[in-house]
């Protein structure tokens, strides 16, 4: 993991990965028996 954010409006935890592609961490949470609300797959731009 590389970032954690709290969402205060919706109480929510948000955590940023950096992996190569969106299965890589979809089998990562399955292996380690966690449950997901949801996985995103964004882009980050960096100056």
């Amino acid at each position: 993991m590389d970032n954690a954010y709290i969402d205060e409006d919706k109480a929510q935890a948000l955590c940023c990965w950096n992996a190569p592609d969106k299965p890589s961490v979809e089998a990562l949470f399955e292996k380690a028996g966690i449950t997901t609300q949801e996985i995103q797959e964004v882009v980050q731009f960096a100056p």
